[in-house]
């Protein structure tokens, strides 16, 4: 379920590494504290047919010294250097559960697969802004589980209208999963295919999907305001060509209601 909600997001909210609350509301040169909830159209798993509603709860700590402690980002340190900015984040990955567990985890469409463990992760993100485009480059590295493998993201956005009130932007990004993660999250090895009766299936390093998509950024007043964002997200190489894929293309819909102490 975990991996569903990272593309949306991905395709959504994070183009230029941006979090919901800096992207509704800069952030101020010191210590700040964001908080909300939102609403996000997922597929049960990526490549799945069924989808579902989901809340996401947001609640992000930034400290004038780069330290943040966010519900998305993680617990990390991000710094800025002219026009470049990085930074280091100790992440978790849910993993995936091979059965629908409750409306909000697993899929029954992954009986027999097997569980996916949860997994804490080193996300590193370096972006760099061309004028008015930021580009980035992200990659998670698991930990504790490294037979899961590590993913690559890259990514870019550009605004499209900016007022006093209204930020609409447009961003792309393209995720690489090397051997260990394609895998994991698309493979069938002969094992799972005794039990899932899904054939069996080897899938290689690739990129595994490309997103595009639209944010709308409200600002309500001085404390709220109202981040939206409407996409599309598509499987490729090896991930699109899986047993488990049901549907190459999938909407990415998301809308989250912010408010900044």
């Amino acid at each position: 379920m975990r991996h569903a909600i990272t593309l949306t997001l991905l395709s959504l909210c994070v183009f230029s590494g941006k979090s919901f609350a800096e992207e509704a509301t800069p952030a101020p040169a010191g210590d700040s504290l964001s908080a909300g909830v939102g609403l996000a159209y997922v597929p049960e798993y990526a490549g799945a047919e069924k989808r579902r509603v989901l809340p996401l709860p947001f609640i992000e700590r930034t400290y004038a010294n780069g330290v943040f402690l966010s519900t998305q980002r993680g617990i990390g340190y991000g710094t800025k250097i002219g026009d470049f900015t990085l930074s280091a984040a100790l992440g978790i990955d849910a993993g995936r559960e091979d059965h629908r567990k409750n409306y909000f985890s697993g899929s029954d469409a992954l009986k027999g697969m097997g569980k996916i463990d949860a997994s804490a992760q080193a996300v590193l993100s370096a972006g760099y802004q061309l004028g008015t485009v930021g580009v980035g480059f992200t990659t998670r590295q698991n930990i504790n589980h490294r037979e899961y493998g590590n993913t690559y993201i890259l990514s870019a956005s550009a605004p499209l209208y900016s007022d006093s009130t209204d930020q609409i932007s447009f961003g792309a990004g393209a995720v690489y999963g090397d051997n260990k993660h394609m895998q994991t999250y698309y493979g069938v090895t002969a094992r799972q295919t005794i039990y899932s009766g899904y054939r069996t299936y080897t899938a290689k390093a690739g990129f595994e999907n490309v997103t595009a998509g639209v944010n709308w950024n409200h600002v309500l007043d001085a404390h709220w305001s109202l981040a939206s964002g409407l996409g599309v997200n598509r499987l490729m190489s090896d991930a699109a060509d899986s047993p488990l894929t049901r549907r190459k293309t999938s909407p990415a819909v998301m809308t989250a209601l912010i408010y900044k102490f």
